[in-house]
């Protein structure tokens, strides 16, 4: 007598399509969500995430736009945690 075969299925998130994704690609979409996310908090300081203010500050030195951003990305960041208020 032999047993049947019991297929086990793998804890965790499936693989999308037909393959698991390799490190490298895996690494590179997290890049590219990053990014999408610096872009996207450009002129919504108030409301970004604090990985895409520091990315932001770090821009500072790029152009007069990116200074600007990096200035209310600033505001945001001292509002947020309390050390700066905003007075018009």
């Amino acid at each position: 007598m032999t047993d049947p075969l019991v297929t086990v299925t793998k804890r965790g998130r499936p693989p999308q399509g037909e393959r698991a994704m390799t490190d490298r690609e895996r690494k590179r979409a997290q890049r590219m969500r990053d990014r999408r996310t610096v872009i996207d908090a450009i002129g919504n300081e108030t409301d970004a995430p604090l990985r895409a203010l520091l990315d932001l500050l770090g821009r500072v030195e790029v152009s007069e736009p990116a200074r600007s951003s990096a200035r209310r990305a600033w505001l945001a960041f001292g509002q947020r945690y309390g050390f700066m208020t905003v007075t018009e």
